[in-house]
């Protein structure tokens, strides 16, 4: 059985007897889902397995116990040699041999997801920077508040596509608001800080500014590089789009609605206007063009880290040349 849904995938486990379930999509869907089955299980029957284990995969996967059912989670199966994934795959086309066991096989990539039978596989569709919005305002209703439009935007702002910041976020909110006050304020927001006050708010604030040599120092102090590299993109389309409407005359205050940039006019008007009016539109498109060059490394193989700090340097590179 396959679906795309993360709620599709938990009520069919509920509903289903399986044991064997291959997943595929971003870490927080993944990790919501190999939580909630975890929960089923002791801490002690279960067995989590990665590349660097690769040798002690299949003994696991075929070891019966005296002592009750173990969960086998092995992460990025599809990473593995290909001598030891092809044996795997052989293995798993009887399922029946898994009993009474349960796996979890997590997938790098989607298109490498075998089809095997009596097994339940989820295909997680990615949530993109324009569905967060709506992503946060659901997170909030099953949480039975109720959330401002400008609160939603702050902490976008503030989490990006980070959806486990923004849970956190939001349940540290509601775990300080008094019962019956179930509706979520961009006070409520501002109160609990911003998640980018951070290093990562002063590398892309020294980006912004043109602070190049900062920026580098403040990457090399960068212990969690999660969610860098999507706030540097989103940064210089946001100065890109800015910079266009100001060139063509137009009132960029439509900028700040949801269906625009769904930015908050505070960081328009203080932070970004700023930064775009100083900065010549050639220069812009071609840092876009650099940033896209590195997202597209990024997705074939290439570290963050390793990303983020070629890309300052070009941009200290290029601010030295001209």
């Amino acid at each position: 059985m396959k679906v795309e849904s993360v709620e599709k995938f938990l009520g069919a486990y509920k509903r289903d007897d399986y044991h064997l379930f291959l997943i595929n999509g971003d870490e927080y869907d993944i990790k919501e889902v190999i939580e909630t089955i975890k929960g089923e299980f002791e801490k002690d029957k279960i067995e989590i397995l990665f590349k660097d284990d690769a040798e002690e995969i299949l003994p696991n996967l075929s070891m019966k116990t005296l002592f009750g059912a173990k969960l086998i989670i092995v992460y990025e199966v599809d990473t593995l040699p290909q001598t030891v994934y092809k044996k795997i795959l052989k293995f798993l086309e009887e399922p029946d041999k898994i009993k009474p066991n349960t796996v979890i096989l997590t997938y790098f990539r989607k298109q490498k997801m075998p089809s095997i039978k009596h097994s339940l596989a989820g295909y997680f569709k990615l949530i993109y920077d324009s569905q967060i919005p709506s992503w946060t305002s659901e997170f909030v209703k099953k949480n039975h508040h109720t959330i401002d439009e400008e609160a939603i935007r702050l902490l976008h702002f503030s989490c990006g596509t980070n959806r486990a910041k923004i849970k956190e976020q939001i349940e540290r909110i509601i775990s300080e608001k008094e019962k019956t006050d179930t509706f979520i304020t961009v006070k409520d927001v501002k109160n609990i800080g911003f998640h980018r006050e951070d290093t990562i708010f002063k590398i892309t604030n020294s980006l912004i500014e043109g602070k190049y040599k900062i920026a580098l120092q403040y990457l090399l102090e960068l212990s969690n590089k999660e969610s860098l590299f999507y706030l540097i993109n989103r940064d210089i389309r946001y100065l890109l789009i800015i910079k266009a409407n100001l060139e063509l005359g137009e009132d960029i205050k439509r900028l700040e609605s949801k269906d625009r940039l769904a930015l908050h006019s505070y960081f328009l008007y203080k932070t970004y206007k700023p930064a775009a009016q100083r900065m010549h539109y050639k220069d812009l498109t071609k840092q876009y063009e650099n940033i896209m060059n590195m997202e597209y490394r990024i997705k074939h193989g290439w570290d963050e880290f390793s990303a983020n700090f070629n890309f300052i340097c070009q941009l200290q590179q290029e601010a030295n040349n001209g």
